[in-house]
């Protein structure tokens, strides 16, 4: 094993090879949202699909806790202010809290013993993610993204695979859960670990000085991600307070594509996220706009692409791969869509923002973002059923692209001056 770890770590490949593995491995991420509630709805039916439902979407918020916006920040960290054992001391305590917070926010959503049940294992089954997630950003610190790609690939296909197989089995979510986290506990603890051993210094040692400056330095970039998610989240809680769950199912099938849209966007861009850092740090004004200009568009080109295929066929995929009648949402389906591709747009500017160090701002951005959405989720909900839901979504989303693109330019035209020309 010492030389297969060797010959990966030794192994020379340039950005074209860095981005293929890196695409493929976030391939198997975008498809698992799909893919479990595929399992969960062909096997167990629409109500147990429509409890595994929730339960992702709490752990998915959940899961912003736990990243607590680090990858961006430590990816951008090109002088390695900050050890990775910091991060490490970070994400641990960030894991903890991501657990309590789960315990909160499944009270609110007043869940019986049995989602509760589902939703604690499923959100530390998302714990292995928020490692992954740190040792990814090393490997890409340290130009080997690819060996990001390689065990995504590993862990996120092998536990789809022992999900699958558990619930044609033993038709059990709760157990076919628990396999899954052994499993990717595993992948995590021969595969990654063992990399970044041979590539980091670890000391379990907490140096809160250095925590806490990190805690500074990410808590614009977390809240940014946590306040998106709570957004996403706030039609699914209006249907889980006010509907039975198979009404949760429907939702989170046509809302799905959406977060693809968004997934398949970052996986063309994180592999630059390198080389936009280095561009601010030592390029000039001109190449930093153009580089940013083009990822602009290139989103909207993207976006108007996938908007005009979901739109012939988005729905009768869906009902292909789940096996349910969703002509009725067809409206539903097309608005997530959109907020997909406006979601997409976010996530390249908050790297900008992140770039250009004014995490700050987007704090404000997102706080004004939350409040429409949450005073009008009751009514569209009440009025409009799931498409008032999607409806809010859409509002809420689209909200956060305008005012960051008004903050950037805003921003840039003050800040740029700083850049040689």
């Amino acid at each position: 094993m010492n030389n297969i770890y060797k010959r990966l770590l030794d192994r020379q490949v340039s950005l074209k090879e860095n981005t293929f593995w890196y695409t493929l491995g976030t391939l198997c991420g975008s498809a698992t949202s799909f893919l479990l509630m595929i399992y969960v709805t062909r096997i167990l039916g629409v109500d147990e699909a429509g409890i595994f439902s929730i339960s992702y979407s709490v752990g998915q918020l959940m899961l912003s806790v736990g990243w607590f916006g680090t990858r961006q920040f430590q990816v951008s960290d090109i002088n390695e202010e900050f050890k990775f054992s910091d991060y490490l001391s970070l994400k641990i305590i960030t894991s903890i809290v991501m657990m309590i917070g789960c315990l909160i926010y499944s009270v609110y959503l007043r869940f019986n013993s049995y989602k509760l049940l589902v939703t604690i294992l499923y959100c530390l089954f998302l714990m292995c993610d928020v490692f992954a997630d740190l040792f990814s950003a090393r490997f890409q610190q340290v130009d080997k993204l690819f060996l990001s790609g390689i065990s995504y690939i590993i862990r996120i296909l092998g536990y789809n695979l022992v999900i699958l197989i558990s619930l044609l089995i033993f038709k059990n979510l709760v157990l076919s859960i628990v396999l899954a986290m052994i499993y990717s506990t595993l992948e995590l603890t021969f595969f990654d670990m063992q990399l970044i051993k041979r590539i980091s210094t670890i000391h379990f040692q907490f140096r809160m000085e250095k925590i806490i400056q990190l805690i500074k330095n990410c808590f614009p970039l977390f809240i940014s991600s946590f306040l998106t998610t709570f957004i996403v989240n706030i039609p699914k809680n209006a249907i889980e307070l006010n509907f039975d769950s198979s009404v949760q199912t429907y939702y989170n099938i046509v809302s799905m594509p959406s977060y693809v849209v968004n997934m398949f966007c970052m996986f063309i861009f994180v592999p630059l996220f390198t080389s936009i850092a280095n561009t601010w740090l030592n390029s000039t004004k001109s190449c930093f706009i153009k580089i940013i200009s083009k990822l602009i568009i290139f989103d909207i080109v993207l976006s108007v692409f996938v908007f005009i295929g979901c739109y012939f066929l988005g729905i009768p995929l869906l009902e292909l791969v789940y096996g349910v009648d969703l002509h009725s949402v067809k409206s539903s389906f097309l608005i997530l869509i959109v907020a997909g591709c406006f979601a997409s747009m976010n996530s390249i500017l908050s790297y900008i923002y992140t770039v250009i160090r004014k995490q700050n701002f987007m704090i404000y951005i997102y706080i004004i973002a939350i409040v429409l959405p949450q005073l009008l989720v009751s009514w569209l909900t009440s009025k409009y059923g799931m498409f008032g839901a999607s409806l809010d979504y859409l509002i809420g989303i689209a909200s956060i692209t305008v005012m960051f693109i008004i903050g950037l330019v805003l921003i840039l035209k003050k800040e740029m001056g700083g850049i040689n020309e």
